[in-house]
């Protein structure tokens, strides 16, 4: 049973990412638009309901600054949120993950919006 919850909750999981440099990110075509919308789907697939929290009433956004390097690793530049749990839950998935989607990216900050509910 406590492995549906999981993927359940997971599923619930949303998230959007800005690119903070680029006015021009959010134009469908535009090839950096659909790069920035790889690398959020990516970070979305990669973090899952944290199952600590899986028995809480939870409705929480998180926004979370970042840059790749070239060596595909996650620096987190800051975290907000109010629950202190899903700050460091969220900058430590983040910090210990590797992304396939950051070319042309690498050490420029972007932003991503994570909505955790369940």
């Amino acid at each position: 049973m406590k492995t549906i919850q999981s993927i359940v909750l997971s599923v619930m999981l949303l998230g959007g990412l800005s690119f903070s440099t680029c006015s021009k990110a959010h134009a469908s075509g535009n090839p950096e638009y659909v790069k920035v919308k790889a690398i959020s789907t990516e970070i979305r697939e990669k973090i899952n309901f944290p199952v600590e929290l899986a028995d809480q009433g939870l409705n929480e956004k998180v926004v979370v600054e970042f840059q790749v390097s070239a060596e595909k690793k996650v620096k987190v530049v800051s975290v907000e949120t109010k629950n202190e749990f899903l700050k460091t839950y969220v900058k430590n998935q983040m910090e210990t993950m590797e992304l396939e989607n950051y070319q042309g990216f690498e050490g420029k900050t972007m932003q991503i919006s994570l909505f955790f509910a369940n």
